[in-house]
């Protein structure tokens, strides 16, 4: 058997792989389905009956299985088709959870109902990231069936929490030590309008939390008191038109804010409401850290309060993660644009997404080399997180391969 200098096996036995994905694609397609009527729904969050149908169909392909949780309801599956070393190991994450449906009159079709049309599975989560789910273990269902020979180890992690800012899932498990590995993939969606890219860079996440404090009083009498909710209202339409500072990135687009995500205050009809709080969601990029965006927020409520005596507001961090990058020339990324070559015929070019995802916490905290989005979710037509979600399966069929050539180009043994 011949290698390149990748570590490319020879065709005859790529092209077997190849063939027993398509084989295999009835129970991909099966795979799918039954994950996306498995509700994983984050809120509330609880993942347990997700982990358990990924972590038998693993055990019963021989790999090793386990399951890690924070709490009762939050667990991860840790598993590992083991190689006998002397080759690099290959991480994949993707999340379980998905964000709740919505109201269900928008969708043409049962949310949790796992339905086919025209070539595409439909549900929340098909999407972000259930179809992703179906096709890593497809890959590795090919792997075993083939008996390719491995020398690195392909470690598989399906993760709780990602919609939520992952205290339970992948920045647990890294903050344990349970992410080891020498390269990296999260499978979020990185097709755009049917066309397979790759992303190397995602944006961070900071979160704020707002507060305006006024003046109770009588309804009847407004002038007696400071309404705390209408000093909100000021604060949001004047973060609304904040310009972040940042250095503009190769790919990624600028920061970005959206106040008000969620908004309480007031106690009564009657009474004007003396304390007011809400929420924010700012998209960061590399440059810009967590401590600098609050203090632009900041700024921002001490020029209100020197225009009006009575303004009085607090900011506060609620989560941050950081922003991510993988280096273009990296050995993981040469690896998955010359594979993705090899099923599609063409090199994916490089994109980027406007979330975040874990990939953060892997790369700046376990400081493993990763690529930030490579998986089938659609950002154009999969409708990720609104009505009518969906996956489609040629591309899920396309990623299982990608995968699977990805493993034994990077951790294959030398022959």
């Amino acid at each position: 058997m011949t290698t390149t200098s990748m570590g490319r096996i020879q065709p005859d036995i790529e092209e077997g792989l190849l063939r027993e994905v398509d084989r295999l694609r009835p129970r991909l397609i099966e795979t799918a389905q039954l994950l996306i009527r498995t509700p994983s729904v984050n809120p509330p969050g609880d993942e347990r009956e997700v982990a358990e149908i990924i972590r038998e169909k693993l055990t019963s392909l021989g790999l090793k299985a386990r399951l890690v949780a924070r709490a009762p309801r939050r667990p991860n599956v840790l598993a590992t088709l083991q190689g006998e070393g002397g080759a690099p190991d290959l991480l994949f994450n993707g999340h379980m959870d998905v964000v709740p449906p919505g109201n269900p009159d928008s969708w043409s079709v049962d949310p949790f109902g796992g339905s086919l049309r025209e070539g595409r599975i439909y549900g929340r989560g098909a999407a972000d990231m259930k179809g992703a789910l179906a096709s890593i273990i497809t890959a590795l269902n090919a792997l075993v069936n083939r008996e390719a020979p491995l020398a690195g180890s392909i470690i598989f992690h399906a993760v709780a929490d990602e919609e939520a800012g992952s205290n339970h899932g992948t920045k647990y498990l890294v903050a344990r030590g349970l992410a080891r590995a020498h390269y990296g993939v999260v499978a979020e969606g990185s097709v755009f309008g049917s066309k397979i890219c790759l992303r190397p860079a995602v944006r961070g996440s900071c979160w704020i939390r707002l507060e305006t404090f006024g003046r109770a009083a009588h309804a009847s009498n407004p002038k007696a008191g400071v309404h705390a909710v209408l000093q909100m209202a000021r604060l949001l339409i004047a973060l609304q038109s904040l310009q972040l500072k940042h250095q503009p990135h190769y790919i990624l687009p600028p920061p970005t804010i959206t106040p008000g995500t969620r908004i309480a205050g007031g106690e009564k009809v009657n009474v004007i409401p003396d304390h007011c709080v809400a929420e924010a969601d700012i998209r960061t990029i590399p440059g810009m850290t967590a401590q600098n965006v609050l203090q632009q927020v900041q700024e921002l409520i001490e020029s209100m309060a020197r225009q009006d005596p009575n303004f009085k507001a607090r900011a506060t961090i609620m989560a941050y993660s950081e922003p991510a990058e993988v280096p273009r020339n990296s050995k993981i990324v040469r690896i998955a644009r010359g594979s993705a070559k090899r099923v599609t015929g063409a090199y994916p070019e490089f994109r980027a997404g406007y979330g975040s995802n874990d990939s953060t916490y892997l790369i700046n905290q376990a400081k493993i080399p990763t690529i930030c989005g490579f998986g089938p979710g659609d950002h154009e037509e999969g409708n990720a997180h609104g009505p009518d979600e969906n996956v489609s399966i040629d591309m899920m069929v396309s990623f299982a391969k990608i995968y699977a050539l990805m493993c034994l180009r990077l951790c294959g043994a030398p022959g």
